[in-house]
């Protein structure tokens, strides 16, 4: 019996998904690492429901892993509900951190700085 809650395996996912995506993230500002994990927090939800909704899974099903395809996530953003609001967030944040991730913050302290603000302009919580 899995007693975790699902809670717990939406930020496990989270984490996983987070790390392959953009490395480790522990050193950016607080406030952009809770940025981070509340898009993708969201976008997991709403991706684990679309996944379960396509594959007539039961609402409390979680995957062992879970893996983003890029054809589903694009259909999410055409979806008329919050789901295309997400996905597009998760989309717009993923290219705002590898733009970031360019920036050497040392030698572009403003431009890193700017571009983390613009970054947290997005913040919806």
């Amino acid at each position: 019996m899995n007693t975790t809650k699902p809670d717990s395996r939406i930020q496990r996912y989270c984490e996983a998904i987070i790390a392959k995506r953009m490395g480790d993230i522990s050193a950016l500002p607080d406030r952009l690492v809770k940025h981070v994990f509340c898009v993708y927090e969201d976008f997991i939800a709403a991706y684990l429901n679309v996944l379960r909704q396509k594959e007539g899974k039961p609402p409390d099903w979680f995957p062992e892993s879970l893996f983003i395809d890029p054809a589903l996530g694009d259909e999410m953003r055409h979806f008329f509900s919050d789901y295309q609001h997400i996905t597009k967030a998760f989309l717009i944040l993923n290219k705002q951190m590898d733009e970031l991730r360019k920036i050497d913050k040392d030698k572009q302290p403003n431009l890193y700085e700017h571009t983390v603000a613009n970054i947290l302009s997005h913040e919806h919580r």
